[in-house]
């Protein structure tokens, strides 16, 4: 009875655990998700990173972006290329096709004087 007993509070432990983990984790995730945002837009109005035809960020051709901005950049990518599996699973098509279209979306929501990387491989100013 007594292993039963600590069996029992062992997994209500645990339960509790992952509860507070999923409640409280949960903010700082999405607080950091709007951290990388807010630095990729800003450094998006540099110049330093822009939106490519393939679905992701890159660093513009001769721009030397800060540590910060590139490991935003590099969640951001992350991020996209995970909603992109998704996407590619849930549709039954490729990944390079989701993230394809959506670098299409991308490219004609960017904001005047943002860097786009063309189908050619040319940076072009928006």
């Amino acid at each position: 009875m007594k292993n039963v007993k600590t069996l029992i509070a062992s997994a209500l432990i645990a339960t509790a655990g992952v509860a507070y983990v999923a409640v409280n984790q949960a903010p700082a995730a999405q607080a950091q998700a709007s951290d990388a945002k807010a630095i990729v837009e800003a450094a998006k109005a540099k110049g330093v990173i822009g939106e490519t035809i393939a679905g992701y960020l890159a660093v513009v051709s001769g721009a030397n972006p800060s540590g910060a901005e590139r490991a935003a950049m590099n969640e951001i990518n992350i991020g996209r290329k995970a909603v992109y599996t998704k996407r590619a699973r849930d549709k039954g098509v490729g990944l390079d096709e989701v993230a394809r279209v959506t670098g299409e979306a991308q490219i004609a929501k960017a904001r005047p004087g943002e860097k786009v990387l063309l189908s050619d491989g040319r940076w072009s100013s928006k």
